[in-house]
């Protein structure tokens, strides 16, 4: 072997540790770097020249080491195992955080309760059947009726107000889906430049891989790496991040007149999320945040009128957590409101199928001696119409027409009332002190069932039951979801523990590597310097030999 080929294989020895060194020095710089993996110097023997053979073996010198590849320690398994449980994670922890929202609100969990006040209410008309003309019992049904309204009104006001911030997360994140697809779009670009030109885009890859963990958590997500690195992306089975370029998500309407909005894509005009079918682990299709928080938001505000019919209920209804809520809350408040009104202030057909007038024949009277005197009117529209012929017509409650509905946010107590406790009809007789028949038709309608919680269900309500059976339905409903919220999240640590313990830095390793390959290095610039001294004796024998 000549002094030349053994320099030269220790040069690439030495390059090799060089690499190495440089290599795990990267490693420890980026221990703390969201994201990084750890990357592996990877070497093979370079090629033995064979200057002869014999019986037994041939004679082969080899050339030195090369470095094939500086790869990331990553297994592409446990990344695509967590990125789907940490998008199921996702959807839960948003299905999971509105229905703790609602039950804040309701305050079943904290602050004032909702069923005390509706408490409050039943007693203050029980204690008003025993003194119907009494001025302390008549005023202290009003303030409960006062306070009942105004905590209803707030309630309805606040779940919308979340229902509108659910709505900005939306859009946040479609914001962030399309920062993403960009970001994925440029890593796409360097990646492949630094690979082409013989350069180490493992650092790129890092970031490419740490916006994939973040995308999958707010949608279901699918992708590959084509032959020339180009990251490929898809949203819901729809390409987003392609070759050169990605598709932007917007949003649209998500219903005429509706303020609420829904992931859209512009470029196929089709919403991004089918929910054709139910969302379930069955379906394979309870994945990503964004989905949680647009299921969970609904498509507009809900209220009474959309439990009458079971189609409109089980399509648009019943997978929201907040359409739920609102048309289950305004349902109990109607039917409290309602029952009130209709007993001081009952109406009645002139002929049957006409429109309906104060029953002057069997409504009761005021102290006063007024009679038919609502206690709950709506904010914008008066009980009966003046301009009707003949006049004083019922203004009947449309669907179409929230204005026109005894609603929660859309009623308060009867000014006049307020100011005149006189005017409350519990007499059935004109210039009578009052009696408790009309109060004890409250209190009889109190305890008889008016509801059911959903369209379909067989078992009616009054409204403690119902009351009671709509809180343990938003209960259940965020147990299921927190359950599922914490298994998710079990599952997806687990998978990411076992992924740090593969991709992480670890100090000490990182360290000892140094310092084998510091050794390495070390050894081999030995012996080049002793290959050298021996080619300087040589040169320098050569020399004096030729004097």
């Amino acid at each position: 072997m000549s002094s030349m080929s053994t320099l030269s294989t220790m040069i690439s020895a030495l390059k090799s540790s060089q690499t190495a060194l440089n290599t795990t020095a990267h490693n420890l710089t980026n221990i703390e770097t969201e994201g990084y993996v750890r990357q592996q110097v990877l070497t093979k023997e370079s090629n033995y020249q064979t200057y002869g053979t014999n019986s037994v073996s041939s004679f082969s010198i080899g050339s030195g080491i090369d470095v094939q590849a500086i790869r990331q320690v990553r297994d592409t398994f446990l990344d695509q195992s967590y990125r789907e449980e940490s998008g199921r994670m996702g959807y839960y922890e948003a299905q999971a955080g509105a229905v703790e929202e609602v039950e804040t609100i309701l305050g079943e969990t904290e602050g004032e309760a909702f069923s005390s006040i509706l408490n409050d209410l039943w007693e203050s008309v029980s204690e008003l059947s025993k003194h119907p003309d009494g001025l302390e019992t008549r005023g202290s049904f009003i303030q409960n009726s006062v306070v009942f309204v105004e905590k209803a009104n707030f309630i309805m006001e606040q779940i919308n107000d979340y229902q509108v911030n659910l709505n900005g997360e939306v859009i946040s994140q479609v914001d962030r889906i399309n920062e993403i697809g960009a970001g994925l779009d440029e890593l796409n670009d360097l990646v492949g430049k630094a690979e082409v030109t013989g350069g180490n885009a493992n650092d790129y890859r890092d970031q490419r891989n740490l916006l994939l963990d973040e995308l999958s958590g707010m949608v279901k997500v699918t992708y590959r790496e084509e032959a020339d690195s180009t990251l490929l992306v898809n949203i819901e089975n729809v390409p987003f991040v392609i070759s050169g370029n990605y598709y932007e998500m917007d949003v649209a309407q998500a219903e005429p007149f509706s303020p609420l909005v829904v992931p859209n894509w512009p470029h196929l005009d089709r919403t991004v999320f089918n929910f054709s079918d139910p969302v379930s682990s069955a379906y394979d299709n309870d994945i990503g945040s964004l989905k949680g928080l647009v299921l969970a938001r609904g498509t507009r505000s809900a209220d009474y009128t959309d439990l009458v019919d079971p189609k409109v209920y089980n399509q648009e209804i019943e997978g929201s957590i907040i359409m739920q809520a609102q048309a289950q809350f305004d349902n109990l408040i109607h039917g409290v409101v309602t029952m009130v009104n209709d007993l001081v202030a009952p109406n009645t057909p002139v002929t049957p199928g006409d429109p309906t007038y104060l029953d002057t024949a069997n409504a009761p009277y005021g102290l006063d001696g007024s009679q038919g005197t609502e206690v709950f009117v709506r904010t914008y529209m008066d009980r009966y119409d003046p301009t009707s012929t003949p006049a004083g017509a019922y203004n009947e409650e449309n669907a179409s027409n929230i204005y026109s509905l005894y609603s929660a946010g859309n009623i308060e107590v009867n000014p006049d009332v307020l100011a005149n406790y006189n005017l409350i009809a519990l007499s059935n007789e004109r210039g009578s002190d009052g009696d408790n028949t009309v109060v004890q038709s409250m209190l009889d309608a109190w305890d008889e069932s008016f509801s059911t919680l959903e369209p379909e269900a067989s078992s009616r309500m009054n409204f403690t039951d119902y009351y009671v059976g709509f809180i343990g339905n938003i209960g259940s409903r965020g147990s299921l979801a927190s359950a599922q919220m914490e298994n998710q999240e079990l599952m997806s640590t687990q998978i990411d523990n076992q992924r740090t313990m593969s991709t992480g830095v670890s100090s000490d390793e990182e360290l000892g590597n140094m310092m084998k390959y510091q050794h390495a290095y070390n050894a081999a610039a030995r012996v080049v310097s002793i290959v050298d001294s021996m080619m300087e004796r040589v040169v320098t024998s050569l020399g004096t030999v030729g004097r």
